[in-house]
Order: C-alpha cells, then structure tokens, then sequence
C-alpha cells in the first residue's frame, strides 16, 4: 500500500470500485460481500485484510472479515463476537476519530493472538449513517508490517466507510424486517387483519391453527363471521384482552366456539389495514388457570417442605442486607450448632463475623461478604466457630451474592458447614504422612549409621583379641585400661545402635494393623530413649516397671502413644523448677488379664476447667506452632481401638501442694508366653567347623574387609564389593553361602536376590541379608517373602559364623561351580 495520500485520481479510482461492490450487494455483512470487497481493493491497495465491526451488546461487538485464514484463532472468525477494548471504544465511538495500532503483539489478547500470525499493525475508522449523526460501526484495515498502519491513507479508508455506511444500515433494517416477519409468523400468538370493510386482509400460522381455517379460507373472509360480538371496523376495542368467541373449525369440519382473549387496535396509516388482532385461546388458558392453581397448591406445599428441609438441614444457612451487612435470616439448626436463640442471632450486630473465634476466619469472612456486595463470588474458607457452652467446631464458609436482573446484588447469601470430623481426618492424614516420611528418613539413617557401626563392633572384636595375641605384652596396668576402654567403646557403639533400632516404632506406616505380642516393658525404654534428651534438661526419669504380660497392639501406635505423653509430660515441667522435678513411668499387672501403664510428672497439671476438653481433636494449651492439639486425641484412639482404654489425673491425689498429672494406659492382657509368631522349624544342627566357601556382597569396604577377616578365621571368604561383581564370581565359582547387604549403590540387594533367584534358585536358597536398615515397610515385605535369613547390622562374628552354620546345615555344600 502507498504510503501517505492517494491521488486524487487513484481515489476516485478506488471508490468506484467500492461503489460497485455495495450496488451489487443487498448487506455487505455477508461472507460472499466481504471477499468482492476485499477483490475491488486489492487490486489498489496492498493490505493484510478488511473487516467491519458491528456493536452487539454492551461491551461487545461483532467481526466480519474478509479472511478465511485458517491460523486466525476461533475467537476472530467471521461473525465471532469479541469484546470492546475501551481506548479502541473511546476513539472510535465516542470521539468518532480513526483509531490506529502500530503493533498488535503489544495490544490486548485479541490484539496478540491476531499478532502471532501475522497481523501486526492496523488503522480502524467510524462508520457512520447516511445522516452522518451516528457511528453504526467500524471499518478495519489490517497490515502484515508493524507500523505500517501509521502511514496509512486514512483519508480514504474514511470515504470507503462513508460508502458503505448506507449499504450496512439498509442491511441491517432489512435484517431487522425479516427477523420481524418471521417472529410474526411464527409466534405462539394468532394475528387477524382486516380491511374498513370488515374483510380478513392477513393472518399468521397461528391463526390459521387457531380457526382451522386455509389462508385461502380466511383472506376476504367478514370478520364478523369469525369474532362475536364483532368489532368496530373502524376504530378496535378501546380495552385490551376483551372477551370475545371466536367461531372455529374442527378438523373433522364442525363448527365449534372457542371463548378467546382479544386485543384489537386501529391503524391509521394503512389505506389497507383498519384492524389487526392479536388473540389468545381461552379455553387453553382456563384449562392453565386450573392447573395453576393446583400448581400453587403445591408450591406452597413445596415452600413449606424447603423451609423444613432448610431449618433441619445440617447447615448455618443465612442471609445478609447487601447495604447493612446485617443477618435478615437465618435458619433454625444455626440455633442448634451455634447455641444461640434466633431472636438473639439476628438482633446482634456483626453476629456471625463475632462467632468466629479466630482473627484469620473473622477476616476471611469480611473478605467475601465485601466481595459479595461488589457482586463477586469468594472461595470457601475454613474458621473455628465460636458454640454457647460447648466446643468450637470447625467449618467451611461459602458466602456468595444474589444478583438481580439489572445486575444489582439484592441479598448476600452463605452457609456454614460443620467439617470437624473432616478437618481431624485431613490433619490425622497430614499426621500419618509425617510419620511416614519419618519412617522413610529413619530408615536411610539407620543404614548410615549401623554400616560403620558394624565395622567399629568387628574391628574393637579384633583389636581385644590381638591384645590377646602372643607377642604382646602391654603390663597388667596398660592391658587392663585397654580392655576397659574398648568395652566402655563397645557399649557407646551399642548404646547408638539400640537408639536407631528404637526408631522403629515410627518406620511403620501408623494406619497398620500388624498387631503382635508387645513386650510392654522393652516399648518403654524404647520410647524413654527417644525422649530422653527433652525429659532430663527439666526433670529426672525414674522407671518403675514391673513383670508385666505381653499386650496385643501395633508396637509402633503404642510408641507413639508413649512418647507423646512423655513429650507432654517433660513440656509441664518449668525448666528450672524448684524441688526434685521427675517423670516417672510405671508398668504393672495387678491382676493376669490387665496391664497398666502409669506416666506422671511434677509439672504445673491441668486446671479443672479444661480437664475434659484434653482430648477434643485440636485442642491445647501450647503456643502457636507447638502443637496440633491431636496428640491426645490420636492417643486415646489408639488405645481404644486396641481394647483398652486410657484416662488422667490431675492433680495427683496425694500431692503436696497439688501438682502434677498422671495419665494411665490400661490394656488388656496377651498372656505370658503368647507370641503372634510361630516358631521356625529347625533341623538337628551338625557341626561344620571349617571348609565353608562364603560370597560376602558388601559395599562398604572397611566393613567387608573386617567381616572378612573375621569369617576368614574358620571359612574361605571372597568379596565382591556390588552386584556386578558377585555376578561374575557366582558364574566361575561354587559359594555355601553369599551373605549380601540389602542396600548398596548401582543394584541393590533386592534386586540382585531376585535376579539370582530368576537364573539360579538353587543358589537363592544359599542367601544371607544383611541390612542397617531393619525396618520399613518394603523391606519387611522384601524379607517375608523372600524367607531368607537376616542379620541386622551391627552383629558380631559369632552371629555370622552362626547364620552360616545353619544355612549350610540346611540346604548343604554347594555341589559345583557356575550354573
């Protein structure tokens, strides 16, 4: 396109062809218009693509365009309706001035996506009427370069708009004609005209359904014979919707008389027309009348069933003034949730902003019901509802408006929904997953821990027997230090390794149900290890346990439950407390089918007034971040599901002055010497001194050369340091036994095990593990199913020599090498 003006000459040459185009189409809103248009221009004016955009409602307009591009997104298609961008609005329909983008990948979203397929620049100008008073739309001019509609001949692209300004308003009147025709013949309604005389001019298809009559039949037919009593030709009936007969047909050819509505008004300015009709069946609406009145029988009925269904409904369901924010309703089972009486409810200001008993769901509430007043819909929040004489409950808000049909908010409306159990369920699952990814964590590190581990127990084995050695004479003085050192070293690495293997009670996923017999006792001192370090910075432990049965509960759940009343216990204790501060636990059976577990403490205890409250979910008396407040309530469910049952005391009777708490666990009894694990079968051992060829599969070095060593003083040991290279050892060699770590980098023993077990099961039966893990689900299914023999890092080179005995004793020597 030339840049600047257009000739005078060349203009005129331009708008021909524009003229020629609106002559020879009746709407240029037409798909079939827009490509002769889009022809006449182009071959004078180098351009991307034209359209025209027709207001269609407020804040949106309709797109007509010459461009059939299929890359062009769904939303600027021929005839698509887009909304108004308000600067694009201002200028053009307003000011009624030509709008220009010089790049549309900087406009607005519709503006973009045009952008990203090549459309990038171009100039909008007024279409105004042929009486120039009003702009009826828009013409566009569309370019492939940015900044090309800038230099545009706006000038003329305004005069094509003129011209085409009389052919898009004759369009749309014409539209306007034939919607206007077609809605009167086929409206629901039945219309009659009829000339001075008394003759039927002109009738709908409802009107001729109506009379049973033929068009033919109606037109030049008296009105007279069809309306009684019949109607001034001249001048109608001054009221509307008068009474009158209507004569009909039937199709079976019989006359019959239909009482009908009737509005008839005069026309003045018709030399044809003196009267036109509109008329309604009667008949069908006394038949409606009757139904309707039945209807609003049941209506009411219905009212009354939803103002039931509403007060009984389990839900706060209220209704705010838009302007006051203030409750106009509320329903009956807000009474009975909240505890107030209804009266009292709607005549306190700011009531339910008031129930909610924390800052953060009273300003969640503000928040939508302000947005609800501007006409917005907020996300359901969750608060803690304030209840008269009872526990807060939690629930979820949803607090939405009522617009009216000029788009005004005439009522804000909401409900509550009491989510308690489903708050304590979420936040019990929240639980569990901590306690599970505990478990996994614990599992990593106790690996971590018992590998070395296991490597200091052998090598201080080692070092006691060298100094047992001959040729080594330390004095009876040097000797005696040495020995008492490395057993002092012997019980610390003991002493770690027993603090790894008591967080087990944690490994487990906490929703299991593997109940065993629990040594009550062993639990204890589990659970006094792991709390040791919060308890003895504010009190002295003092264990009272007796002998006591084993009890049937998950060991983990019953940890669990330990710990957290010893945490508690500890965290009652002031630091510094005057005295003799102490957390005691006490175990005892006093009779053969109960045992009592007895946790108290000194601390400051539990005032009366809260005592039953202790074990409401989310309850407590801890500062913000220092608890869920579930602890208790898991605990007292944990007890319960297991058949027992766990109750408090506080004060302590007995106390002076008054202090302390003391909770007791009372579950039923296993039995002594009940077990929930059968006995593994066994085969009279034989003696196998030496001789034994044994695979060590181990990755960590200093350990497998120690294990080494020690098994290499009574069998043949080899070493490969993973799974490839016990691969190649297992293929030119003949082992008893492959004692073989479950985690080790590359491919793990698992996968190693199962491999072997694939290609060779009889070499599969030869298989120790051994693990610094010990715990996890995985591995314990792993274990089971497998069957194979475990030794838990750290062991001793007896427990290994020992293993060996008994897989050999059962399955054998090896008979030869490879497969």
């Amino acid at each position: 396109m030339r840049e600047g003006s257009v000739p005078d000459q060349d203009k005129l040459v331009v708008l021909n062809a524009v003229l020629r185009v609106a002559a020879r189409h009746p709407s240029l809103l037409a798909p079939a218009a827009f490509e002769d248009l889009s022809r006449a221009l182009a071959a004078h004016i180098k351009f991307a693509s034209v359209a025209v955009l027709m207001p269609d409602d407020e804040g949106y307009q309709r797109f007509y365009t010459d461009h059939a591009d299929p890359n062009l997104p769904g939303t600027v298609r021929f005839g698509a309706r887009i909304p108004f961008d308000p600067n694009f609005y201002q200028r053009v329909y307003v000011e009624v001035r030509p709008y220009i983008c010089d790049d549309t990948r900087l406009g607005n979203e519709i503006e973009r996506s045009v952008g990203e397929v090549g459309y990038r620049s171009y100039v909008a100008v007024p279409v105004r009427s042929p009486d120039g008073k009003r702009p009826l739309a828009s013409f566009s001019v569309t370019f492939a370069e940015p900044g090309a509609a800038r230099h545009a001949p706006v000038d003329i692209i305004e005069e094509i708009a003129d011209i085409i300004g009389a052919s898009i308003e004759r369009s749309l009147r014409s539209a306007r004609e034939r919607r206007l025709a077609m809605i009167l013949d086929t409206s629901g309604d039945a219309m009659l005209a009829w000339d001075r005389s008394g003759r039927v001019t002109d009738a709908n298809a409802a009107a001729l359904a109506l009379t049973g009559h033929t068009r033919e039949e109606l037109i030049g037919r008296k009105i007279g014979s069809l309306l009684d009593p019949e109607p001034d030709p001249a001048v109608g009936l001054p009221q509307p919707d008068a009474r009158l007969g209507l004569v009909t047909r039937t199709p079976a050819g019989e006359a019959r008389r239909l009482p009908v509505a009737a509005t008839i008004t005069a026309v003045e300015d018709d030399a044809l027309v003196a009267c036109h009709a509109l008329l309604r069946d009667l008949s069908a609406w006394e038949a409606s009348e009757r139904e309707v009145v039945a209807h609003l029988a049941r209506i009411r009925e219905l009212e009354e069933q939803h103002r039931t269904l509403l007060d009984n409904a389990p839900l706060v369901i209220f209704r705010l003034d838009p302007r006051t924010l203030e409750l106009v309703y509320l329903n009956h089972c807000a009474e009975r949730l909240l505890g107030v009486p209804l009266d009292e409810a709607l005549a306190t200001p700011g009531f339910l902003c008031g129930v909610h008993v924390d800052q953060e769901g009273a300003a969640a509430y503000d928040e939508a019901v302000l947005r609800a007043r501007a006409g917005m819909r907020s996300s359901p929040y969750e608060a803690r509802l304030a209840r008269r004489g009872a526990h807060a409950i939690t629930a979820r808000g949803t607090i939405y408006p009522l617009v009216g049909k000029g788009g005004e908010v005439v009522a804000i409306e909401g409900l509550f929904m009491d989510v308690s159990v489903e708050h304590a369920a979420r936040t019990r699952l929240i639980q569990a997953d901590r306690l599970s990814t505990l478990g996994t964590l614990a599992a990593g590190v106790a690996h971590e821990i018992n590998n070395p581990a296991a490597f200091i127990l052998l090598g201080l084995d080692m070092m006691a027997r060298m100094l047992d050695g001959p040729g080594v004479d330390l004095g009876p003085t040097v000797s005696e230090q040495v020995r008492h050192m490395l057993g002092e070293l012997r019980d610390s690495t003991r002493r770690i390794v027993d603090i790894v293997r008591d967080l087990r009670m944690f490994a487990r996923a906490p929703a299991g149900t593997r109940r065993i017999a629990v040594d009550v006792n062993r639990t204890v001192e589990s659970a006094l290890s792991l709390t040791r370090g919060q308890i003895i910075e504010r009190a002295r432990i003092v264990r009272d346990l007796g002998d006591v049965p084993p009890v049937i509960i998950d060991e983990g759940r019953l940890g669990q439950v330990l710990v957290n009343l010893l945490v508690n216990a500890a965290q009652a204790i002031p630091r510094n407390a005057p005295g003799e501060p102490a957390v005691t636990v006490t175990t005892r059976s006093e009779d053969p089918r109960t045992v009592e577990i007895d946790v108290r403490d000194t601390g400051v205890g539990i005032s009366p007034e809260i005592l039953d409250r202790i074990w409401d979910p989310f309850f407590t008396t801890k500062e913000p971040g220092a608890g869920t407040g579930l602890g208790l309530s898991i605990s007292r469910e944990i007890i319960e599901r297991s058949g027992g049952r766990i109750y408090v005391e506080s004060p302590i009777e007995g106390e002076e002055p008054p202090r302390g708490a003391r909770f007791v666990i009372v579950l039923p009894a296993a039995g002594r010497g009940d077990s929930s694990i059968p006995p593994m079968p066994s085969t009279p051992p034989r003696s196998i001194k030496s001789g034994v060829r044994v695979l060590v599969v181990e990755d960590e070095a200093p350990l497998a050369r120690a294990l080494a060593e020690e098994i290499g003083r009574v069998h043949e040991v080899s070493v490969a340091g993973g799974a490839q290279g016990a691969f190649e050892a297992l293929t030119t060699q003949r082992f008893d036994v492959i004692l073989c770590d479950l985690r080790m980098p590359g491919m793990s023993g698992e996968a190693f095990y199962e491999k072997v077990a694939a290609d060779k099961p009889e070499v599969a039966k030869r298989f120790v593990f051994m693990t610094g893990v010990g715990f996890g689900a995985d591995v314990e299914r792993f274990l089971a199913e497998s069957g194979r023999p475990v030794l838990e890092k750290p062991f001793s080179a007896e427990d290994a020599l020992a293993v060996i005995q008994k897989v050999v004793t059962r399955h054998g020597r090896a008979l030869g090498p490879g497969r």
